[in-house]
């Protein structure tokens, strides 16, 4: 048994160098402008997962099964394959059951949500669909874009648009998220991911605010992270993609959050975020509350394709978008947001 805690606390102290180290490259947050070397990248998710989870098979195979051979040993080897098989880079997985799941309908429900087009999207184009906000989870947007049910509003309103949705890279180590996001056609965030994506015909979905912005999570006012968001925009003059602002109302108050006003908790989650790229929700709610979200999707603003675009190109459109983005909160605001929550707070 002492063998087991040895190896625990070796397992922390070698998780805990990984994490400088993470935090300082950046490398689970999805950031790299080229991918890792494929045998790095498979070894680090490995070395992870066995960190994390293999002194609890240890335990499992040597206290609890009766069976003449590690079973659990063998079956943590066989889900190391698909697990750092790293589709996620490479567009993800071809079917994706999770659009389908009975529980999405049930958050639709419980959200009372609803989809608004704003215009009609050509299906021969691409589109980058920003998000906002991040929240504590996009539930809105996300539960909205990706619905393929029978009775999906997006299909309706959107034929023919098929896209996919970025998120953290460290998202994809957590065993068991991992599959849910890749069966929901959710995608390494990282920039070559995106570009792989748009290239072979696909729209992309994205939160540019991200974990930062989700920091800035209060119900009582609504806040986008987005004026030094360059690279979702480089990215659609890179492609020729066209950008589409979207706004979920009433995200905000899916959550009731602890410490709103506390300097350390700030401090604690913000943290959290440098190093693993995702934001650290304090809630005291398991379950999102029942609200009423509105996801508007905003008119689109056609994109030059440039292949090199200067500073000057990507903040001309960053700052169409910020405008674009303005106008659909400002126009909207008043019929769909639960209570008043004054002006769009742009950072």
């Amino acid at each position: 048994m002492w063998s087991l805690v040895y190896l625990q606390g070796a397992g922390l102290a070698i998780l805990a160098v990984l994490t400088m180290v993470i935090e300082k490259h950046a490398a689970m947050r999805g950031c790299q402008r080229n991918a890792l070397p494929k045998w790095f990248d498979r070894s680090l998710r490995v070395l992870f997962l066995t960190l994390v989870l293999g002194p609890s098979v240890y335990h499992l195979d040597q206290y609890v099964t009766s069976v003449p051979f590690p079973l659990f040993s063998v079956l943590f080897a066989l889900y190391l394959v698909p697990y750092s098989d790293l589709c996620e880079q490479r567009g993800g997985r071809k079917t994706l059951y999770a659009r389908r799941w009975g529980v999405l309908n049930w958050l639709r429900r419980r959200f009372s949500l609803q989809l608004v087009k704003t215009e009609d999207l050509p299906a021969d184009k691409s589109y980058i669909f920003g998000i906002h906000p991040h929240s504590v989870l996009p539930f809105g947007a996300m539960l909205a874009l990706s619905d393929e049910t029978e009775t999906s509003q997006f299909t309706k309103l959107f034929p023919g648009i098929n896209f996919r949705t970025l998120a953290a890279t460290f998202c994809f180590y957590i065993p068991g998220y991992r599959e849910a996001l890749l069966w929901g056609g959710v995608v390494d965030a990282a920039r070559y991911s995106a570009r792989y994506i748009l290239n072979n015909g696909y729209s992309l979905a994205v939160v540019p605010g991200g974990a930062t912005e989700a920091l800035y999570c209060h119900p009582d006012h609504d806040v986008v992270y987005i004026s030094r968001r360059r690279g979702f925009v480089k990215l659609a003059l890179e492609t020729g993609a066209s950008l589409v602002p979207i706004f979920s109302f009433n995200e905000n108050n899916t959550y009731h959050l602890f410490g709103l006003e506390s300097q350390w908790v700030d401090t604690l989650k913000t943290k959290f975020q440098r190093i693993f790229g995702i934001s650290l929700p304090l809630m005291k709610n398991i379950l999102p509350r029942k609200c009423e979200i509105t996801v508007v999707v905003g008119r689109a603003i056609p994109v030059p394709h440039i292949e090199a675009p200067s500073d000057e190109e990507v903040e001309k459109y960053l700052d169409l978008y910020i405008a674009g983005l303005k106008d659909l909160y400002n126009s909207n605001k008043d019929k769909y947001n639960c209570k008043d929550k004054g002006e769009l707070k742009v950072m």
